[in-house]
């Protein structure tokens, strides 16, 4: 699949967004999670890849790991490898954020 246009601008994902914040959505019929880690941004598959529990429901960490609430694996935000190779890593998606608007690679 190309890339897929989810805010008309940085501005408007700023805006949608509070630090360490994580919010679902949805494309066609695949849900994806985006974060805010600092100054930047995250894509990720919406279901831990452990229990397949939903990430919405998670913690970011100051480490920039996303920690699901219901065995606590912890997954890196850039990678996507649990941190102590417990399951599979969580599927990770590009953010590519140009003066035409904010697309997510999937």
């Amino acid at each position: 699949m190309p890339n897929v246009k989810v805010f008309q601008s940085e501005e408007q994902l700023k805006a949608a967004f509070t630090e360490k914040s994580i919010r679902v959505i949805r494309i066609g019929e695949k849900k994806v999670c985006l974060a805010k880690h600092g100054q930047a941004f995250f894509a990720f598959q919406q279901l831990c890849p452990h229990q397949m529990h939903p990430l919405k429901e998670a913690n970011i960490t100051a480490f920039g790991e996303v920690v699901c609430p219901l065995h606590e694996y912890r997954f890196n935000l850039k990678t996507g490898q649990e941190a102590n190779n417990r399951c599979q890593a969580m599927q990770t998606h590009g953010l590519q954020i140009t003066t035409d608007g904010v697309y997510l690679n999937l």
